[in-house]
């Protein structure tokens, strides 16, 4: 099955970024000592930038000059801590802050899960793929299959994730832990 990949041009890159930024061509003008006509030339793939002219536009938009050439499968992405998406499950009082970008075609996500104490046990929908837990505090109950296991800090676990599986937080702290999982279960929740 051959997909058709739509590479953005270094234009749409550096519009996609001017607009990020709340910019118009008049600011990034006066910000890069370029022409308004000259930037809405190469952001319409009209002209190509030199080198140091898109070193130039690359300082000014706060991305390495790398940005305008990788594609996703060769980019770092990297979640800042204000930047994480979070969320509240409002039965439990559970907080997930996602560790992963949501852009990219990943195959794996990354979550940090705080569990109130005494958080009764959650049930998590089996799906073909893995998942990995990290205690970082407290303890944590995960049910897999027929066992129960009682993890403490430090302590992990590795699972087939089609096989019924869920946790809780029977201690009277926080549990807090990294969940480390196949992608599409986060699709599948988000």
């Amino acid at each position: 099955m051959n997909k058709t990949v739509h590479m953005e041009s270094i234009g749409e890159r550096i519009k996609a970024l001017r607009l990020k930024h709340g910019m118009t061509l008049a600011e990034l003008s006066r910000k890069t000592n370029l022409s308004t006509s000259y930037l809405s030339q190469i952001e319409r793939d009209k002209t190509t930038p030199s080198l140091s002219t898109l070193t130039g536009i690359a300082k000014m938009l706060n991305v390495p000059l790398r940005h305008f050439f990788e594609t996703e499968a060769e980019a770092a992405f990297v979640v800042r801590a204000d930047e994480r998406r979070v969320s509240t499950r409002s039965d439990s009082g559970a907080t997930r802050q996602s560790l992963s970008t949501n852009t990219g075609n990943h195959k794996l996500a990354i979550d940090h899960i705080v569990l109130p104490p005494a958080t009764p046990r959650q049930e998590l929908a089996p799906y073909p793929g893995e998942e990995c837990v990290f205690v970082l505090s407290g303890e944590l109950a995960v049910c897999v299959g027929d066992e129960q296991f009682v993890l403490a800090v430090g302590d992990s676990i590795h699972y087939d994730a089609l096989q019924p599986h869920g946790w809780s937080n029977p201690g009277d702290k926080l549990c807090t832990v990294i969940w480390s999982h196949s992608a599409s279960q986060s699709e599948r929740q988000s």
